[in-house]
């Protein structure tokens, strides 16, 4: 259901655009007067700031937007406002205090909308100081308290839209994960450096265990997309991360559960199959944080899935009855068909050779382009043992030293908050790069469970 400002907005917007010829924008030719307010707040007055630990400044910007233009330029004032703090408390439940004024500074306290424009300059909320002085850092904001910054526009040559005039930054500087990256359709993480021979993707490869974790959030499960052509395709999979039709995991498959984690081992390095079995009971929910991972052992001949850190699934004697050195896991095939290339004998050929058009290690993609994560993805993990549950538990959020573990395959932590370009924090140093340009949402937080759960 609509609210009465977006149904205003849609009305403005959709006389505006019969009026595109017009040169006269006087409130005469519209049924409803000229209004403004803040853009952030269109569809919610509440903006969540919530900070990386490690950072002493934050900005959010903003502008002043008009419903239409206006034929004569709009002045109009906005302030930080402490009064409406008990307002929003009130509103909501809650028992925040105003975030003290040496955290924090407007860019401009005056703002234009010229003449035939409907935006103004960009205005920034600009948070500081918030690692506090020295090595001690004395004065810093506390964390994970929460603290409320209102800015309104206080004063304005034309009505404001009462409903989005003030902004409520939700300001809270916390010790959990706040960045993550946008995955969905048409984008997922590339690693070119796997696809060639060389120290970088040796060890990803003549495996006998692995481990894959990831911090997930699904959006949403989408049962459909549309193609490159333009057609209505049926989807059924979310892919997590791994290789396709040999070691993947993903969400969802053909007559099996949408929600529901799968972890595909048909390769010639595991044969376990398709695990675990269609059970509604494990389905996965929109809109939450998870961590999921999933182990697979030859040696032990043991495959499972985790979920919050606990196993959800669990089979033994599963997989390769003889592990040899022809059957070993390979995460990085087209590096060993890089090797053949460079190496072209008859024994290389045999082994190698065929490894050409192998699908290779993804984050967000498995077979084509139309089965994305639809989600927000943080943490993500390889490793060339199979973590045990222990080490799955206690670890589920940050790796102490990931650059001294040579299990540690790879380590991308998505705390760039910019760019297209993933850091692997691991030794091997395998950087993930997007198909296209990454989206990096504001407001994320991870809540840590296993400090708060037994």
């Amino acid at each position: 259901m609509k609210t009465l400002k977006h149904t205003l907005l849609l009305a403005c917007m959709a006389l505006l655009a019969l009026q595109t010829s017009c040169t006269d924008y006087s409130a005469d030719d519209h049924k409803f007067g000229n209004v403004v307010y803040l853009d952030v707040a269109e569809t919610s007055d509440m903006q969540a700031a919530t900070i990386k630990n490690t950072l002493d400044t934050y900005d959010r910007t903003f502008t002043a937007t008009l419903a239409y233009p206006s034929d004569r330029d709009v002045t109009l004032t906005v302030t930080v406002d402490p009064s409406l703090v008990e307002r929003y408390n009130a509103r909501y439940g809650t028992a925040w205090t105003m975030l003290d004024t040496r955290y924090y500074t407007l860019s401009a306290e005056t703002a234009t909308i010229t003449a035939g424009k409907t935006t103004s300059e960009t205005l920034t909320l600009h948070l500081q100081n918030l690692l506090g002085e020295g090595a001690e850092q004395a004065g810093a904001l506390p964390l994970d308290e929460t603290y409320l910054v209102p800015v309104t526009i206080s004063q304005s040559s034309v009505p404001t839209l009462a409903t989005s005039a003030t902004a409520y930054y939700v300001v809270k500087r916390s010790s959990n994960i706040t960045t993550a990256a946008q995955l969905g359709s048409g984008n997922w993480i590339n690693f070119p450096t796997l696809d060639k021979y060389g120290d970088q993707s040796k060890a990803w490869n003549g495996l006998t265990a692995m481990t894959y974790e990831a911090l997930i959030y699904l959006d949403q499960f989408a049962t459909s997309i549309v193609n490159s052509s333009g057609n209505t395709d049926k989807v059924s999979i979310s892919s997590v991360m791994g290789v396709e039709q040999y070691l993947l995991l993903r969400i969802g498959d053909t007559n099996f559960e949408r929600q529901q984690l799968q972890f595909d081992g048909s390769g010639s390095g595991s044969q376990f199959g398709k695990f675990p079995g269609s059970d509604a009971s494990k389905n996965l929910s929109a809109g939450r944080w998870y961590h999921v991972a999933c182990t697979y052992d030859q040696m032990t001949q043991t495959v499972r899935i985790y979920v919050d850190g606990k196993i959800q699934s669990e089979e033994t004697g599963v997989g390769i009855s003889t592990p040899t050195e022809d059957n070993r896991i390979n995460l990085a095939m087209r590096a060993l068909y890089d090797y053949y290339l460079k190496n072209p004998t008859p024994d290389n050929e045999k082994k190698y050779g065929g490894f050409g058009d192998a699908y290779q290690f993804f984050i967000g993609k498995s077979y084509d382009n139309y089965r994305p994560l639809n989600g927000k993805i943080a943490e993500a993990r390889v490793w060339s043992v199979a973590r045990t549950p222990e080490q799955i538990w206690e670890n589920m959020y940050e790796i102490a030293d990931p650059a001294s573990d040579p299990t540690l395959l790879g380590y991308w932590k998505f705390n760039e908050g910019a760019g297209n370009t993933v850091k692997d924090y691991s030794m091997y140093g395998n950087d993930g790069e997007a198909e296209i340009d990454l989206v990096w949402p504001d407001g994320i937080e991870i809540p840590k469970i296993n400090e708060t759960e037994e």
